[in-house]
Parts: structure tokens; sequence; C-alpha cells
């Protein structure tokens, strides 16, 4: 099974520290983002693809061609397109399912395990607050984005279908991209997504979640 690590964002809301050092590479408790992302990704994965732009060349040297003896190959976005651009520019290199993640994000190997189990899901995390784009589930199955608890961690299995949806439009800070959850939310219209809970998730995206992600 085939894995993609999305791992080419600025960082914005991290500076001054982005400034000089890629997200994926900043450190907690001993280990860089990315690495504690390799090594949550699931036994079944047998290559990586990582998508990069800000400051590539650090992570590139960094983690190397290699991740206990699976093959990385590293794709550059440029431009920045968002999350659905990233994972298009994949096409026709990734066959049957394939699992994408965040490179930024904290996530337990046992949930991701889970979550490719199933042909096609998405892992959401109960996170205790009023979400105004949290996923929306019937029967197990992910239905939408809109108020609720439940976060989208950026963890889906997807499939070759995927290239044939339209990537939807959205606006991060007057910045137009193509949002991922936001084109899966089409996807699902069209077959079953199962829902997986995660049991443990944290954004590393903030200084305030940074300190608290290095607290744990």
């Amino acid at each position: 099974m085939q894995a993609v690590i999305l791992a080419a964002g600025k960082g914005a809301r991290l500076r001054p520290l982005t400034h000089t050092i890629p997200k994926p590479l900043i450190n907690i408790g001993g280990k860089t983002l990315i690495e504690r992302a390799l090594e949550a990704l699931p036994d079944s994965i047998d290559e990586i693809f990582v998508v990069v732009n800000h400051l590539r060349e650090q992570i590139i040297e960094t983690v190397g061609p290699t991740w206990n003896n699976k093959p990385i190959r590293y794709v550059v976005q440029e431009p920045l397109s968002g999350t659905a651009g990233a994972v298009h520019l994949l096409r026709g290199h990734l066959y049957g399912s394939f699992l994408v993640i965040n490179s930024d994000d904290l996530y337990k190997k046992e949930d991701l395990e889970r979550l490719v189990s199933y042909p096609r899901s998405i892992l959401v995390y109960e996170s205790g607050k009023h979400l105004e784009a949290g996923a929306q589930i019937e029967q197990g199955r992910f239905t939408g984005l809109g108020s609720g608890s439940l976060a989208v961690c950026g963890a889906y299995v997807l499939g070759s279908e995927f290239f044939d949806v339209e990537p939807v439009e959205i606006y991060v800070n007057a910045h137009r991209e193509y949002g991922l959850p936001q084109t899966i939310v089409t996807l699902a219209k069209q077959q079953t997504i199962t829902v997986v809970q995660a049991t443990s998730w944290q954004q590393v995206g903030t200084h305030e979640e940074l300190q608290h992600a290095r607290t744990l």
C-alpha cells in the first residue's frame, strides 16, 4: 500500500520559527514531526510519497531516500494549491487504495492501522468543542462537513476514483486553494467512506499547539 505525506506548507502560524526550519522538521521530544508521521504509518505501507515545497531541501536531506527500507519519493508542489492540489500531483503514481496523512499532526499508529483496514475511510477525533467544519456522520459513513465537534484529522484512505472528482475551491486567508476534506465531501456522495474515530490526535499548527504537544 502507498502513503502520501503532505509536507509542503509554509507553517505561517508558527513564524518566526518556520522562517528557517520547515514545519515538518520541528522537534518534539527528540523527534521531528515528519519522523513521528513516518513512525505512525501502518506496516502495510511499502512506498511513500512526500509532497514538499517550503525549505524542501532540508526535509529531503534530513529524511533521505528511504524509511525502514521503504522507498520515499519527493514531489514538489509549486505553486502551493492546497491539500487536494497536493494529492492531485500524484495522479498516475497512486494505485489501488492509498493513505494520505499530514506531516504536522500527531497520529497513533494503531489508529492509522484501523483506518487502512477499510477500502475508503476518514479519521476523526472528538474535539469536545464546537467546530464550524466538523465531520458529519450517518450510520458510520462520512457525509459532509458542518457544525459539530468531530474534527477531521487529515488522514484518509482514498482510491484512484478521487482523481475523477473536481477539486473543491476554498479560501484560506484570502488565498484560493483546493481543500482535501471538501473534495472528499463530493466523493462521499458517490461511495461509502467509513468513519474511524481516533483514540488520540494532536495538531501542531500554532505556537500554543506546539507548546501543548511538547508537554504530552
